[in-house]
């Protein structure tokens, strides 16, 4: 990723490949939380999370203290 946040091709094929596993892992259809999703997916990117396994493991990381904390 550059310094702008900015993923290249190949970057933008591993969030994507999260953004699908895990909506698919948990059955998330609608799209406005597909959206939710895949917006905290690029912040774990953002943070250096680069590997699609290691995407979707801090997003149910977070996902599940989400759920806890409501």
């Amino acid at each position: 990723m550059s310094s702008y946040g900015i993923a290249n091709s190949t970057q933008l094929a591993t969030l994507t490949k999260a953004v699908d596993d895990y909506c698919a892992k948990f059955n998330v259809t609608n799209a406005d939380e597909r959206e939710r999703i895949a917006i905290r997916v690029f912040h774990l990117f953002q943070q250096g999370i680069i590997k699609a396994a290691s995407l979707s493991e801090g997003l149910e990381f977070l996902e599940e203290r989400l759920r806890e904390a409501s």
